[in-house]
């Protein structure tokens, strides 16, 4: 399955393109949240986490807002990631959610099938090298 990144002027939508189909609609309404979000918070970096109900949920659609980790979420999903994956992953969505539907987290079913396919893209990294000179430029 292919991940997507819906990037906006507002905020990041993150989503599988095969699996989640949002109206445009429920992508402004989810874009306006997250900005508000920002606002609140003062928190630059939110992203929302859309996951699809099957017949056994009770929502069609569940959105959770979930922050970037601080140094010490981060360290901690570090550690446990290496001793635990699934814990880890819960861990990070515990530490990160803050808004939308709690049900992501807490319920097993959406959590293990749904979030924590996604969960680990929070922690994503910037363009980054490392440009070395050789000891001829000294």
């Amino acid at each position: 399955m292919e991940e997507v990144k819906t990037a906006t002027a507002q905020g990041e939508i993150i989503l599988d393109e095969n699996e989640v189909n949002i109206s445009v609609a429920m992508r402004e309404e989810i874009t306006k949240k997250i900005e508000e979000l920002r606002q609140s918070t003062g928190n630059k970096r939110i992203q929302a986490i859309v996951v699809v109900g099957d017949e056994y949920d009770e929502k069609p659609m569940y959105v959770g807002y979930f922050k970037r980790p601080n140094t010490m979420q981060f360290s901690l999903w570090m550690n446990q990631a290496q001793k635990d994956p699934v814990v880890a992953n819960k861990t990070l969505a515990q530490n990160c959610f803050i808004s939308g539907d709690k049900e992501l987290v807490d319920d097993e079913d959406l959590f293990l099938y749904g979030t924590m396919s996604k969960i680990s893209l929070l922690i994503n990294s910037r363009n980054a090298d490392l440009v070395k000179l050789s000891s001829a430029a000294k």
